[in-house]
């Protein structure tokens, strides 16, 4: 039984998907899956990044520090430039044969438009997804989303941070944006011993595990009371079937998966499928 799942609802070109599974770039990085095509058919679409205008400099492999309940991801910037990735990977989306939304990292509009319109030009790209910097304002989330769908006329998603993820879904549908992904990794710090110094400091980053569920089911809520009239996608700490199984009880047409692709496959291979792809 094929179903069909409006990602980009009232939009003139819209994306329709056949299900719920999306791919985070978190677990699709650019696309270089280890997927079987039998397997990738499972999927309604692909997100892949970050990408940026200019792109930003690798800095190694992102430190993991375990926390109760998931690990703790150190902040890293790295994003790669939008004009290199379409030229290294067009032809790698393109044999995924599924949807994909390529996910942007700027925050100044001009640069935001730049990525976009580079991005846009490979064939197999249906969207952009917007992961603004959380320090933005409800003023720029909005100038932001204005500059993509001025530019761009394919579909334009927003990911929001958990903790205002009401405020900036309501500006961004405002502003054009067909849907919202909520959200963005919780933030979090570990306390870590200088080797040289013996001092305790910091370490910053993003939270990824179970423990997030609960958090990014609350804000995920209430968005879908705003009844936007978009598509509202969950995304964060999602690990198992059961959590899959909430979130689209909660109003969440879609679920963006990251670590669960490795956690428990059998999730991504019971979901509703299409012909495999030959």
């Amino acid at each position: 039984m094929s179903i069909e799942i409006d990602l980009a609802p009232n939009h003139k070109i819209g994306l329709i998907v056949d299900s719920p599974l999306l791919l985070s770039p978190t677990a699709a990085g650019f696309g270089e899956l280890p997927l079987r095509p039998a397997d990738l058919a499972r999927l309604g679409a692909v997100v892949v990044g970050p990408v940026s205008a200019g792109g930003r400099s690798y800095g190694g492999p992102v430190r993991l520090v375990e926390v109760d309940g998931g690990v703790l991801a150190a902040k890293s910037s790295f994003s790669r430039g939008a004009a290199r990735a379409v030229a290294r990977f067009a032809s790698t989306w393109e044999r995924l044969q599924r949807p994909v939304i390529v996910q942007l990292g700027d925050a100044a509009p001009v640069d935001l438009v730049r990525a976009a319109r580079r991005v846009v030009q490979a064939s197999s790209v249906v969207g952009v997804e917007w992961a603004p910097p959380t320090m933005l304002s409800g003023k720029q989330v909005c100038d932001g989303v204005r500059a993509l769908t001025r530019n761009v006329e394919l579909p334009v998603w927003i990911k929001t941070p958990l903790e205002c993820a009401a405020e900036w879904s309501r500006n961004a549908v405002e502003a054009g944006a067909v849907g919202v992904v909520v959200g963005q990794p919780l933030q979090g710090a570990v306390m870590e011993s200088n080797p040289v110094t013996g001092r305790m400091t910091p370490l910053l980053g993003d939270l990824y595990g179970p423990l997030t569920f609960a958090p990014m089911l609350r804000a995920l809520v209430e968005v879908v009371r705003l009844d936007l009239g978009c598509a509202v996608i969950a995304c964060g700490g999602v690990y198992n079937e059961r959590h899959v199984q909430q979130a689209l009880a909660a109003g969440a047409c879609a679920v963006q998966l990251d670590a669960l692709l490795w956690t428990e496959p059998n999730v991504l291979f019971s979901a509703p499928a299409h012909a495999p792809v030959q």
